[in-house]
Parts: structure tokens; C-alpha cells; sequence
């Protein structure tokens, strides 16, 4: 994500628990799968033992639009542990399209939004990637199962949306994205990959490499012994 030049009024800095990571991976090598980033922190907390998989995408990367089929379809798979999250690539807090995707999530739109919005710019043309925020909520209004009044409320609420854009901005300039898509894993691990399907399998790797490990089960006790049958 180049060029995230963005100043924000000061808000609260999001306070974060301290991690425990470790830099190197078992089976994996630094460098090939993934790069590790140091000082990172997830985008979101979650519970205990769970990883999140951040995908730092936008709507006006074409290589985004390409890759999202791809992404859903595969963390369909992801173990228990894992989940993945969006996080919209911010360049401006007036970017109109990160700021209808936090807008939609609001307006509990963005399940039905988030597809159509790729397919509006680069299937149907009904979009240009240079889209203004009247052009977006006009099209997004009328997509079938997005609520139109709550999106426009939502798309002019500063309030709710600065900390959201300042808390995406802050995650892609301490994860160290230089573009889009890129997948950020517990806040650590930048993935690499030459295609986006070594991309997605690097991610998996990493995935499982943080997998919870399994407790040692308790060893089971030794039968009793059968008492000698007596002799006549």
C-alpha cells in the first residue's frame, strides 16, 4: 500500500495486550513463506489461542478483485483457530472506499456489498475506480439486501468512522504493507508468495504453524492383574 499519507485529528491510540511470538516457524523458513515483522500487533483482539488472517485489500486494485473469490473459497477451510478479517487499505480519511466499507459493515450490508462492489468496477463498469462517495452510496443504495438510509447515515457519521479509518491506517504502516492484497497473520507475519495461490498456501502453512498445541493426554492406567486361578 504505497504512499499512505494521511493526517488525522489526534484520536486514542488503541492499546494493545503484549504478544507472545516467536520469530521463527517450524517447518517454514523467513524470507520464503512469510516475513516477520517486528513490534507488530493484530488488527483486532481476539480470544485466546486464536489467529487472526488480515487481508489488507482495496476496492480500486484490480489484483484485489482478482484474488477475493479466491480468499473466501479458501478460508472456508481455515481451521478453528484461525479467522479472517478485512481491512480496507486507507490512503486519505476521505476516501470514499474504505469509507463505505466500514459504512456497510455498519449498515450490516457488507456481506452483500463487499462482492458487488469489485463486480460494479471491473465486471459491469457500473463504477469507476475514481468513484465519489455520492457515486458509491448511489449504486451500494440499490444493490438488492444492503439498507440504503442506514448506509448514508453511516457513511456521514465522522464519529464512528475516524477511529475505524485511523485504526486501518495504523495497521498497514506497522505491518509494513507496501500493497494490495497482502495477508497479515497475528499481526507478525507479512505472507509471501510469487502467485496468489502460493500466496494462499504460505498463509495456510503459517496458519498451522501457530496452531494451539495439543496437551499430552493423561497415560492410561495399567489394567489390574487377574487374580491366578487356583490350582486343585
Amino acid at each position: 500500500m504505497r504512499g499512505l499519507l494521511l493526517t488525522f485529528v489526534l484520536l486514542a491510540a488503541t492499546a494493545f495486550a503484549p504478544a507472545q511470538a516467536q520469530r521463527a516457524l517450524p517447518g517454514l523458513a523467513e524470507g520464503v513463506q512469510y516475513r516477520y515483522i517486528d513490534n507488530g500487533q493484530p488488527y483486532r483482539a481476539l480470544p485466546p489461542g486464536m489467529v487472526e488472517v488480515a487481508e489488507v485489500f482495496a476496492y480500486t486494485c484490480p489484483h484485489c478483485a482478482h484474488f477475493s473469490p479466491m480468499l473466501e473459497a479458501w478460508a472456508k477451510q481455515l481451521p478453528a483457530h484461525a479467522r479472517l478479517v478485512l481491512v480496507p487499505g486507507v490512503f486519505s480519511r476521505d476516501d470514499p472506499w474504505s469509507r463505505v466499507f466500514f459504512a456497510a459493515q455498519a449498515a450490516k450490508s457488507l456481506q452483500v456489498l463487499h462482492p458487488r462492489l469489485f463486480a460494479a468496477v471491473y465486471e459491469t463498469g457500473e463504477l469507476p475506480r475514481n468513484a465519489d462517495a455520492g457515486q458509491i452510496l448511489a449504486f451500494a443504495g440499490g444493490v438488492q439486501g444492503s439498507n440504503a438510509a442506514a448506509l448514508k447515515a453511516a457513511m456521514a457519521d465522522d464519529a464512528a468512522l475516524l477511529p475505524k479509518l485511523k485504526q486501518a491506517y495504523d495497521f498497514g504502516v506497522r505491518s509494513q504493507v507496501e500493497g494490495t492484497p497482502s495477508l497479515v497473520i497475528a499481526g507478525r507475519y507479512l505472507v509471501l508468495g510469487n502467485s496468489y495461490e502460493s500466496l494462499l498456501a504460505n498463509a495456510r502453512a503459517v496458519v498451522d504453524a501457530l496452531a494451539p498445541k495439543k496437551k499430552p493426554a493423561p497415560p492410561r492406567a495399567a489394567p489390574a492383574a487377574k487374580p491366578a486361578a487356583p490350582r486343585s
